[in-house]
């Protein structure tokens, strides 16, 4: 008999904090991960493997943006199919997300091998030694992708399932092991860019075993049989539709960085380099800030799919409602903390006053409506946790692709420089304005007002 499903049945405060505290712990790690890894390789490799491995991180995260794409649609399919008790439908899609997952990673590999090295000989500007670490470091890691693929499906589907507690000791395992793998093959063994790349692998490796390991001992929903391996094609279309918007939004970082950077070149005062810096901090700071918020949206779509799956719609709106107050108070006190102790930030990151002078001029600009970024992120989650993929997308993709990274160029022709800093709260302003109009639009359109608590 199929255990009662959580999700249904215990209160929304209780369940959405069970579900989000792991996540959020286990996204924090992976946070302090991409920090130590940089240290490592910056201290024990040199200057170069850190600008080589920098220099690849839009490819890289191309690999984060394909992954996420696969394990986010197939969140939203699968918590609403669970929660509908649709369990044959279910273990179908689980199956395609596999097939999609692979047929991303193999095509990978043949593009890579086919202009792998024109294209990182390009980014590197023709330095022969930056190619060849970059092209190393891409070479382990996308050659290993199928196993990262299948790692991230796997844990999506183990938050789906409830078995929240498991995936955050697998996740947090995979962390810690990565760290450790990482500083045996860089430091002891001397494999430098190749070490950091294989440390992740063989961490992912050892989480992978452990996770069907568990599934092999478990009565689990979403067991993999050999009957249901044969629909590897089924459901691609919605997975792809939901999952692009969190994909796009990966990107929509990298660019949204590269914009500022390049607006710096163009429209920077006479310290470029100093303001460059200080972006780098600020962006370290804000990337974990998001974090917890990353964590909370996954335990809400984990939540809301399967009640809205289940029709439980009063359930489904409270949870987006806590999800909301939850962000806004979180992403007001990371803003008010950043500006209050904005003159002693960046003496924890650099020496040079030019610098810390820099994070402190730039933090009230650029973090101005900041408070805004957490219940915004949790609407457009929300719809794509009911299926809305057309309004998940505008939300998701808007503030980053519509608004911000044209502002970053534009306003420096009319503000100069400090225009640049601008563009990012701006941007915000006009996020809530189309949230605002989508969910009424949304209402109007179901009938159902997502704020509505009966």
């Amino acid at each position: 008999m199929q255990a009662a499903n959580p999700y249904l049945t215990a209160p929304i405060p209780r369940v959405f904090i069970k579900t989000a505290a792991p996540i959020i712990l286990l996204t924090s790690v992976n946070g302090l991960l991409t920090v130590v890894d940089a240290i490592f390789l910056g201290a024990f490799v040199g200057p170069d493997a850190l600008t080589a491995v920098t220099l690849m991180f839009p490819l890289s995260m191309l690999l984060t943006a394909l992954a996420t794409m696969v394990s986010s649609g197939m969140g939203s399919v699968l918590g609403r199919l669970l929660g509908a008790g649709k369990l044959e439908e279910a273990r179908r899609s689980f199956a395609g997300a596999h097939g999609l997952a692979l047929g991303f990673s193999f095509a990978l590999m043949l593009a890579f091998a086919a202009f792998g090295w024109p294209l990182v000989s390009s980014i590197t500007g023709g330095d022969a030694n930056l190619a060849q670490m970059g092209h190393i470091f891409l070479s382990v890691s996308i050659f290993t992708a199928p196993i990262g693929f299948v790692l991230m499906l796997q844990s999506d589907a183990l938050r789906i399932e409830g078995r929240v507690g498991f995936m955050a000791i697998t996740g947090l395992f995979v962390s810690l092991a990565n760290m450790a793998f990482n500083y045996g093959l860089i430091v002891w063994f001397g494999l430098g860019v190749a070490g950091s790349a294989a440390g992740t692998v063989l961490a992912q490796l050892l989480a992978l075993v452990a996770v069907l390991a568990y599934r092999a001992t478990r009565r689990l929903p979403l067991s993999l049989s050999v009957a249901d391996l044969r629909g590897w094609r089924f459901g691609w279309k919605p997975i792809l539709a939901l999952g692009a918007p969190r994909s796009l939004t990966f990107i929509g970082i990298s660019l949204g960085a590269t914009a500022i950077i390049v607006a710096l070149r163009l429209f920077g005062d006479a310290d470029v380099d100093a303001s460059v810096a200080a972006y780098g901090v600020i962006t370290r700071l804000v990337t974990f800030a998001f974090f917890p918020l990353l964590g909370m949206s996954l335990a809400m779509q984990a939540i809301v799919g399967n009640n809205f799956g289940a029709g439980l719609w009063a359930r489904s709106n409270a949870t987006l409602r806590l999800a909301v107050v939850t962000s806004l108070v979180y992403s007001g006190l990371v803003e008010a903390l950043l500006i209050v102790f904005r003159d002693h930030i960046g003496a924890l990151f650099v020496s040079d006053p030019a610098v810390q002078a820099e994070v402190a001029r730039i933090i009230p600009m650029f973090l101005a409506f900041y408070f805004t970024f957490g219940p915004m992120m949790m609407i457009s989650n929300y719809l794509q946790s009911i299926g809305d993929a057309r309004r998940a997308a505008l939300l998701a993709l808007s503030r980053t692709y519509a608004f911000a990274i044209p502002l970053t160029f534009v306003l420096p022709l009319m503000l100069g420089a400090t225009g640049i800093w601008l563009a990012a709260p701006i941007a915000d302003i006009l996020l809530v304005a189309v949230t605002a109009l989508v969910v009424v639009n949304q209402s109007r359109a179901t009938g159902r007002s997502p704020f509505r608590t009966a």
